[in-house]
């Protein structure tokens, strides 16, 4: 994969992450029900989490020489206003994304050791998501 088109991948996870950001903060201002208090605490440290990755990827796009976009995926951007299907929108968007990342992955050379490590940060952090949003669900 040439430099540009690394690029071009890495922009588009940055506004995905961007709206990710977005849709964990709105869910967690809407979540209600037993237990509420304590997955919208959840829901906003994974926002955070986001927020985290976004710069992350702004920080490489730049390394790369790249422009990091400020646009954001309008499709990620699910409303749901009870639980169960905030869990399940997040719980499809963590799963996309982790495919995403791993296919971005293998075209990275391990030779680019800080982006490698950072790819390998994200998607991790985005499996253990999922693993909560399972396990809350």
């Amino acid at each position: 994969m040439s430099n540009s088109e690394l690029i071009e991948q890495l922009n588009n996870m940055l506004m995905q992450e961007h709206a990710c950001q977005i849709r964990y903060a709105t869910h967690a201002a809407v979540v209600s029900g037993p237990a509420s208090e304590e997955i919208k605490e959840r829901l906003l440290e994974i926002s955070g989490d986001e927020a985290e990755h976004a710069k992350k990827l702004r920080d490489r796009i730049v390394a790369l020489g790249g422009k990091p976009t400020l646009k954001v995926h309008e499709a990620d951007l699910k409303e749901a206003y009870d639980l169960a299907s905030i869990l399940q929108i997040n719980m499809r968007e963590e799963t996309e994304a982790i495919t995403a990342y791993t296919k971005i992955l293998e075209t990275v050379p391990q030779s680019n050791v800080i982006l490698y490590r950072t790819l390998q940060d994200i998607i991790q952090d985005e499996q253990e998501h999922l693993e909560e949003l399972t396990n809350l669900l």
